[in-house]
């Protein structure tokens, strides 16, 4: 019997973000369940989900756990940053403790929402693969790192399958206007509105931008698989998930002028210490994932506009 054909509890947290909202469409009615988190409660937070790994490692069902909650970007305090590792460490911690109770092994498995940006900040000689020496430059990408390696030793220590997904630019419909990212989001969203963009790096900056139902199609096809990709392996995966499309952020700014025939107000604001200029990537592990056509950058901010038009009530 395949994997594919195996059935799993589906567990998402983080359903209301946007790469956990497209997660949620993919899995469509194999969803069993979005798990709510009282975030604004941090003391609850932490209880919640140390309860949810607890419980669900003592389970002898087989259950993937896709985490992909968190407000943080790269420019967020230090401290909320810590915040909200605390959480995913206390996830972590919950699932060693429930797997030390039942005496494991446990018939689940992991996913981890991380970023490349954050790994690679620092790093020299793009493009970058999962083979890079990641060179974090601010608490994001430490925070970032920190969790993978948490991921790490948990799944070598009870031999369970689990993913870090280093994820390039993710955009797309329902993307938070209110997080300091997205740019593809915050171009459309100038040229709608005429508010100047506020561009905090420079126009040659080149990065890999993924629609976010192509990404979600790809950790969901991940988790599919993952057990028998990791049998007889290390359990821990690193894997880059991205377009493979290199855009530099005036490559953008043209695509949106030319496919929407209005320029794109945008107000410079340098920021010294960010991250490379070229943080292209190339990602060498499970490539098959990936095989699969992407949806275009045009078309992708053609549904990024018509998301915003209704959203901002420009009809």
């Amino acid at each position: 019997m395949s994997e594919r054909t195996v059935s799993a509890q589906e567990i998402v947290v983080g359903g209301g973000g946007l790469l956990g909202r497209h997660i949620l469409g993919v899995l469509g009615n194999r969803l069993s369940r979005r798990v709510r988190i009282p975030w604004d409660d941090h003391g609850r937070a932490c209880e919640q989900l140390y309860a949810l790994g607890r419980d669900l490692a003592q389970q002898p069902a087989r259950w993937n756990l896709y985490w992909c909650a968190g407000l943080a970007v790269f420019h967020t305090p230090a401290e909320q940053v810590e915040r909200e590792r605390l959480q995913v460490s206390l996830l972590l911690a919950g699932i060693n403790d429930g797997l030390e109770r039942s005496g494991g092994p446990t018939g689940g498995a992991l996913f981890l929402a991380s970023s490349a940006g954050g790994a690679f900040a620092g790093s020299e000689h793009p493009p970058f693969t999962e083979f890079s020496p990641p060179v974090p430059t601010n608490p994001y990408g430490a925070s970032k790192l920190a969790v993978e390696e948490e991921a790490e030793v948990l799944a070598r220590r009870w031999r369970l399958p689990t993913v870090s997904g280093r994820i390039t630019n993710l955009y797309g419909p329902g993307q938070n206007l209110d997080k300091n990212q997205g740019l593809v989001s915050a171009l459309v969203k100038a040229q709608l509105t005429g508010e100047p963009l506020r561009l905090r790096a420079a126009l040659e900056t080149t990065r890999d931008y993924i629609y976010a139902r192509d990404c979600a199609r790809m950790v969901v096809s991940a988790m599919e698989t993952v057990r028998s990709r990791t049998r007889g392996t290390d359990p821990h995966v690193r894997k880059i998930f991205s377009s493979g499309r290199r855009l530099r952020i005036d490559e953008l700014l043209r695509i949106a002028e030319r496919l929407f025939d209005r320029p794109v107000p945008v107000v410079h604001e340098p920021v010294a210490g960010g991250a490379n200029v070229n943080l292209s990537v190339e990602s060498r592990v499970w490539a098959d994932l990936e095989s699969s056509p992407f949806l275009s950058i045009e078309e992708g901010m053609r549904a990024v506009r018509s998301d915003l038009r209704y959203r901002l009530g420009h009809g």
